[in-house]
């Protein structure tokens, strides 16, 4: 890590920890609503990213939505993620006894009759509501829980991420080397969570549907759980109307065939997208719209990647003619 990064880290971590210290001094809810007002502002602000949900959105709903209706769930996915920022600001002094206050769950029914085939489970999740409580959550009420994440750039923001998910029990393993240690805590009972929303690395994955179009689709829920006979279970958190509390909903079983004859690892796969896509379009507002989801398979729907891979071609091409 650069000198001059590390500084400019240290800096957002001291503002962060500066704005953890005021999270305090308010109630919840205030300090959901402010999240809330600062959602709208973001919304307004920050055009770049605003254009990108809007274009998804259009993208994946076409006819099915107007225009206004669009906005409206665009500018409510602002104000969701800014309020889930302000959340997880609190987490770091955040008491489990406290946040087990705040769930409610529904379909426990289909947790229970997934753990009485297997000790150990595959929890299918997506970049979707406060995850951070859910994983919290279940990991304090229910079983040990490993989480294969990517690191967060910031390493001293990093840092308190696994520090707090250590402190209620979540693993938190990382995508270069979390695999093997995964499996070894299935074995060993724990549960895994693995999120299947976002597009997998080149080479990796398979092309199924989502939303009606091609997607490059990571394959390892369904390819894990062929392998080692574990069932998978969709878990997703939704945020009440009162704003403060959220449901965690366990839905039934994904239908994933061990036998490869019956059902390939990219049928299983599709079973996963269903699932997302059907939980997305019941609270469209929850989802991370502003992934470029579908970049690989509809490189025009984002024309600002274009435009820099075009100029960094030219940049190329510059450095050739002056050689």
């Amino acid at each position: 890590m650069k000198r001059k990064s590390a500084a400019l880290y240290y800096l957002v971590y001291l503002l962060s920890s500066l704005y953890a210290f005021l999270a305090r001094m308010f109630p919840l809810r205030t300090w959901v609503l402010i999240g809330r007002c600062a959602g709208d502002l973001f919304y307004w602000l920050d055009f770049r990213h605003r254009s990108i949900v809007l274009r998804n959105l259009g993208f994946a709903f076409g006819s099915d939505r107007e225009e206004k209706e669009i906005c409206a769930i665009g500018r409510e996915n602002f104000r969701q993620f800014a309020m889930i920022a302000h959340e997880w600001i609190r987490l770091r002094n955040l008491d489990t006894e406290e946040l087990k206050e705040l769930i409610y769950i529904e379909g426990k029914e289909n947790l229970i009759a997934a753990k009485k085939k297997n000790q150990s489970i595959i929890l299918l999740g997506a970049h979707f509501g406060n995850w951070e409580y859910a994983h919290i959550f279940y990991s304090t009420t229910v079983n040990h829980l490993n989480f294969i994440v990517r690191a967060i750039d910031n390493p001293f923001l990093e840092k308190e991420r696994v520090a707090y998910n250590q402190r209620a029990g979540v693993g938190i393993l990382y995508k270069e080397n979390g695999l093997r240690p995964a499996i070894r805590n299935l074995k060993k009972g724990e549960d895994l969570i693995l999120f299947a929303d976002q597009r997998p690395r080149l080479k990796e994955g398979a092309i199924c549907q989502f939303f009606g179009k091609k997607a490059s689709t990571i394959t390892l829920v369904p390819a894990l759980a062929k392998k080692f006979h574990i069932p998978v279970v969709p878990m997703f958190i939704v945020r009440c109307k009162d704003l403060v509390h959220h449901r965690i909903i366990f839905f039934p079983e994904l239908k994933i065939e061990y036998d490869d004859k019956k059902q390939s690892v990219s049928e299983g796969a599709q079973l996963q997208n269903d699932m997302i896509e059907k939980v997305i379009r019941s609270y469209p507002d929850h989802w991370l719209w502003i992934h470029k989801r579908w970049r690989r398979e509809y490189p025009n729907l984002y024309p600002e990647d274009l435009a820099r891979r075009q100029r960094r071609r030219e940049k190329r091409r510059a450095r050739f003619r002056k050689a």
